[in-house]
């Protein structure tokens, strides 16, 4: 029977195997350490005749021919990411202790100990009787004050400030008086005036009569005069509809005028207009106001003061009986008037006409009489007038005062008079004559005045 013979050229060369089973590496590696060689299985008889005649220990029962020799697997070493480095055994990466800096003399690591640093010179704490110079202390230096001598002075001197030397006494001169309006000067050696500071004073209108009469359709002029201490140039403010200031010009007393002028129209007539002027400066810096002069201006109606001191003449009876015409009325005051002018009006006579008609243009006269007026203006007249002369109706005139009325009580035979065309406006008549008695009048019936 023909032997088997194992050469195991991996053990004997020592080399690295790897057994299928890491148990039977193990033991077959440790009994070949121990020079025991497994049991052959087959032919071998024993032995000797397995290991060419070598007596050997046997272990019965091994498997050597389990036994599988391979190549080593040698594993790749990774790759690290900055800052990591390989370890030692070069199979994982770690990160590398940092590197401390070695300083040079003088020089400290910073608290990170990253780098090298000159440290701060540490500054010594002197005592009271030591300064620092040089970050040393040293000792203070010894300052020796010399002893001042105060001279002595003769009785015609005095002392300086600093007491080191003697100068002349000053000669003392009183100050002298000074007038009313002066004052002493910062030496108090002479007297002198307060500087004159220029100062800009209001402008002063000048006062004018405080009631002025107008009358429509005729200009008039207010002459408005200011004073002002430095003559500035000025406008004046103050006006009512239609009015205008003329230029300056110097008055008789050489002042600088302004005129109000004024023409009042027709649709003013009979009012009272209030007007305050007050001048003021254009061409200073504060542009300064004068004081307020207030005027009031009445408006007449053209022509007569007597005229224009009524405004309305009513008839408020008419009546005819036992051959007299009885006519009785008022008249209405122009509100213009003052109390004393209108009792210089009233103590006045009032000469009336009497004409046929309602329209005075063209009427025959009936008569006219002189009336008496009480202080509300109230009139009463008669006047002897025959049955056939009576007229339908009558007309009063008055100074351009119109009113008319119809004759109550007047026969049919009473005379007639066509009216004509005019610039007479209608007439209005006040109702129930008969309800009126001579003397006693009502003012708030309607009349029609022309």
């Amino acid at each position: 029977m023909k032997k088997k013979v194992i050469t195991i050229a991996t053990a004997v060369l020592g080399l690295t195997a790897t057994l299928s089973s890491p148990t039977a590496f193990s033991q077959a590696q440790y009994a070949f350490d121990l020079g025991v060689y497994p049991k052959c299985d087959g032919c071998h008889e024993n032995a000797a005749d397995y290991y060419g005649g070598n007596k050997h220990n046997v272990i019965p029962g091994a498997a050597w021919d389990h036994l599988a020799i391979s190549t080593p697997v040698v594993p790749a070493a990774p790759t690290c990411i900055s800052p990591q480095i390989l370890d030692v055994a070069t199979n994982s990466c770690v990160t590398p202790a940092p590197i401390i800096p070695t300083c040079l003399n003088g020089q400290v690591l910073n608290p990170a100990k990253t780098a090298c640093v000159i440290p701060a010179p540490i500054i010594p704490t002197c005592k009271s009787t030591e300064v620092l110079t040089a970050n040393v202390c040293v000792a203070k230096p010894v300052v020796v004050i010399p002893t001042t001598v105060i001279p002595t002075c003769k009785t015609t001197e005095i002392l300086n400030s600093t007491k080191t030397a003697c100068v002349l006494k000053p000669v003392t001169v009183a100050p002298p008086t000074c007038a009313t309006g002066e004052f002493l000067n910062i030496t108090k050696t002479a007297c002198v005036k307060p500087p004159v500071v220029a100062v800009n004073t209001n402008p002063v209108l000048n006062a004018v009569a405080q009631q002025w009469d107008a009358k429509v359709g005729e200009l008039i002029t207010i002459p408005l005069s200011v004073k002002d201490a430095e003559q500035d140039v000025f406008a004046m403010s103050g006006s009512v509809a239609g009015s205008k200031f003329s230029a300056v010009h110097p008055n008789a007393g050489n002042l600088p005028t302004i005129d109000f002028l004024w023409t009042p129209t027709a649709s003013q007539v009979n009012k009272i207009f209030t007007i305050s002027f007050m001048a003021k400066e254009t061409k200073t810096a504060l542009k300064l106001a004068s004081n307020k002069v207030a005027v009031k201006i009445r408006v007449w109606a053209a022509g007569d003061r007597s005229t224009a001191s009524i405004t309305k003449l009513n008839v408020m009876t008419s009546a005819w009986s036992a051959g007299k015409l009885t006519l009785a009325g008022n008249v209405v005051f122009n509100n213009l008037l003052t109390a004393a002018e209108k009792q210089t009006f009233i103590d006045q006579k009032l000469d009336l006409t009497v004409t046929n008609g309602k329209n005075p243009i063209g009427g025959a006269l009936v008569g006219a009489a002189t009336v008496t007026l009480d202080k509300i203006g109230n009139w009463s007249i008669s006047l002897p007038v025959a049955q056939a002369q009576i007229p339908c109706d009558v007309t009063l005139q008055y100074d351009g005062q119109n009113a008319s009325r119809t004759v109550n009580g007047s026969p049919t035979t009473c005379l007639k008079t066509a009216t004509t065309t005019s610039n007479i406006a209608p007439l209005q008549f006040a109702k129930n004559d008969d309800d009126h008695e001579s003397g006693e009048h009502d003012n708030e019936h309607s009349e029609h005045d022309d």
